[in-house]
């Protein structure tokens, strides 16, 4: 996997910034830079456990919290869910079904237009925003 671009950038922005690529960072690297959900560090932990038994959440964790300093990923809290993690990829929204927390990525333009409503009515200088949806999902239907 480390052909993969996403692990090659994110080894690259590690190494520049002094950090070892450990078998433990770099499993948990090629994880997040190649998958489509958005998983939590329990759901990283189970996937990864068969290839590194001695993983901990922890270090799950703390590896996590080196690449969401690094802007290689994002942290999406939701109350009294588990936090998820996604590879920063272009910017989008999510839908989060309200029984089981699954997580689906969209992205409508049209929502641009309040970052701009902001700055031009209000002279604000938006950095970001943060819109999800709430439903029921499929699978909980």
């Amino acid at each position: 996997m480390m052909n993969h671009p996403r692990v090659q950038q994110g080894s690259e922005v590690l190494k520049n910034n002094g950090l070892k690529l450990t078998p433990q960072r770099l499993a948990i690297l090629e994880y997040m830079a190649t998958s489509n959900s958005h998983p939590t560090v329990d759901e990283i932990c189970k996937d990864l456990k068969e290839f590194l038994p001695s993983l901990t959440p922890a270090t799950i964790y703390s590896n996590l919290k080196c690449f969401k300093k690094y802007n290689l990923i994002n942290e999406l809290s939701f109350g009294e869910f588990a936090s998820r993690f996604e590879w920063a990829t272009s910017f989008h929204y999510h839908v989060r079904c309200k029984f089981c927390g699954n997580l689906a990525d969209f992205y409508y333009p049209k929502l641009i237009q309040v970052e701009e409503f902001a700055r031009i009515n209000l002279q604000f200088n938006v950095t970001h925003h943060f819109f999800e949806l709430q439903g029921i999902c499929p699978k909980c239907i």
